[in-house]
């Protein structure tokens, strides 16, 4: 029975492996991105949104495989000779998943001063967009504003005739 939480122990960090590759395709095509000459926010949004979703299921995972360590760790301490194949299967997971977890903090700490700038960028591009169309407002309402006047009686009028 206890084996049986082992393999499972197993397959958990199995399947957290797999979702840090999921994450590290998903940072690739976030770096395609922001690379482009004009990204996308829309598309870039949507790709947060996707590692924000592997994310939490990474914290499930750990949680799940936490809960159930705590059930085995005291037979898996008290007979590391009959598990020790299962124990190193379980290190070298365990080895595999820090690297990878390494590269993707890494790359994420790059892609957030980038997505930083963009922003930052967008804003000042927004801002000077909003100061033309207040400027272009303010010339149209002084045209119409003027062509208005022409339109209308002079204050003075010479009424001698």
């Amino acid at each position: 029975m206890k084996n049986t939480y082992v393999n499972i122990l197993i397959e958990s960090l199995e399947k957290k492996s797999e979702v840090l590759d999921e994450v590290m395709a998903r940072d690739a095509e976030q770096e395609m991105i922001l690379s482009a000459p004009d990204p996308d926010l829309d598309e870039l949004h949507d790709n947060q949104e996707e590692i924000g979703k592997l994310a939490a299921e990474l914290t499930r995972l750990d949680e799940g495989f936490e809960s159930l360590y705590e059930k085995v760790r005291s037979d898996l301490l008290n007979n590391k000779a009959e598990y020790s194949e299962e124990i190193r299967v379980m290190q070298d997971l365990i080895s595999e998943i820090t690297e990878k977890a390494v590269k993707i903090g890494a790359e994420e700490a790059r892609h957030k001063d980038r997505v930083t700038n963009l922003l930052r960028e967008k804003r000042k591009q927004l801002g000077a967009r909003r100061k033309n169309i207040n400027k272009i407002s303010t010339y149209a309402n002084q045209m119409n504003g003027s062509t208005s006047k022409q339109n209308t009686e002079p204050f003075f009028v010479d009424n001698k005739k």
